[in-house]
């Protein structure tokens, strides 16, 4: 077996705040910080990565919310958001395999807009 990388419970507690984007914006963003609190400074490269990847995920969720009133139907911004939980998923799958995929098309947009994260 793989020896597990460090900080891969803050990568899983980043993603699992993707749970809540659907409930409750506040909530998610709330357990996405104890994510990266916990990981602020420790030099983990491997939680930083994923950090990144679900900081991005939020941040799109927030825009989407925020025009989601400007939007005619409703259908669209839950399709937007079930999207997002979808890219968490896909994430949240390469974290539990040891593993650094990108996320498909935004992955490595976040990469590189979010490099603060460390």
């Amino acid at each position: 077996m793989d020896k597990e990388p460090a900080g891969k419970n803050l990568a899983i507690i980043a993603y699992a705040s993707a749970i809540f984007l659907f409930f409750h914006l506040l909530v998610c963003i709330a357990i996405f910080g104890v994510a990266l609190i916990m990981n602020n400074g420790k030099n983990q490269p491997f939680a930083s990565f994923h950090i990144r990847q679900m900081f991005g995920i939020i941040v799109s969720a927030i825009i989407v919310s925020v025009f989601a009133s400007v939007i005619p139907t409703g259908i669209i911004a839950v399709l937007m958001t079930a999207f997002f939980v979808l890219l968490a998923v896909l994430g949240l799958i390469s974290a539990l395999r040891n593993q650094t995929d990108e996320l498909p098309i935004v992955g490595p947009l976040f990469q590189k807009w979010f490099n603060f994260i460390k």
